[in-house]
């Protein structure tokens, strides 16, 4: 008899529908998938969005993120594994890297501040092309505040900025205890733990003390980096 539980086989079903077809299934996908009712399909999104696997479109149950993938188009298009993508955030669209195993991912931004083709990309754990070379992962919000609205951090202050410069002149700016910028490298490395045992069907979020010795081992130390 499997173990799986009902939770673990819908958020699976969602990330490979997402994988093969670049868009998430509808609830009612779901009810016919698992043999549900309707208010136990939604039932059991809105456990996988507590849980931090998704997020919904708000007041529906719609998928709109299943991290790193966005439903909708974003400034962060991806192409892995022959199939393109769109991230929801310049952090998710780097995890794509570490979400499959490592398999070659080229993504295709924009500075956040004058709008300049960004380019990446990421082969064998790290990236080859960097273009402009210069180019930075910017994290506007500190992580204790991710979550108190993730639709809007991940939209509005996880962003390419094709410089520090540019990042500078931004009125995203804030003070190193406020934000963090970090290169594509260490984006890559900071996204393992959490995106790359994605497709297991026991795949659950790492803890806070886990976080914390992963952001250490990285010399990510500091009052931003507390959780």
């Amino acid at each position: 008899m499997s173990s799986e539980t009902l939770p673990q086989r819908v958020r699976l079903f969602i990330f490979e529908h997402f994988r093969e077809h670049g868009v998430p299934p509808v609830v009612e996908r779901l009810v016919t998938e698992f043999t549900l009712t309707r208010d136990d399909a939604v039932g059991v999104l809105r456990e996988l969005e507590s849980a931090r696997h998704i997020a919904l479109v708000n007041g529906t149950a719609r998928i709109l993120m299943a991290f790193p993938y966005s439903a909708i188009a974003t400034p962060f298009q991806v192409r892995a594994e022959g199939r393109s993508y769109f991230a929801n955030c310049a952090w998710d669209a780097v995890a794509f890297h570490a979400m499959h195993g490592d398999a070659d991912v080229t993504i295709d931004s924009a500075c956040h501040h004058c709008a300049a083709p960004i380019h990446i990309e990421m082969r064998a754990g790290g990236a080859t092309v960097v273009e402009p070379p210069g180019a930075i992962v910017y994290l506007a919000l500190k992580p204790t505040q991710w979550w108190e609205n993730i639709v809007t951090t991940c939209s509005n202050t996880m962003v390419f900025f094709a410089s520090k410069e540019h990042r500078d002149a931004s009125d995203l700016c804030a003070s190193p205890e406020q934000a963090a910028t970090l290169t594509p490298d260490e984006v890559h490395a900071l996204s393992l733990p959490i995106y790359r045992a994605k497709f297991a069907i026991d795949y659950a979020r790492p803890g806070k003390d886990e976080l914390l010795a992963h952001f250490a081992a990285l010399g990510l130390t500091g009052p931003y980096w507390s959780l």
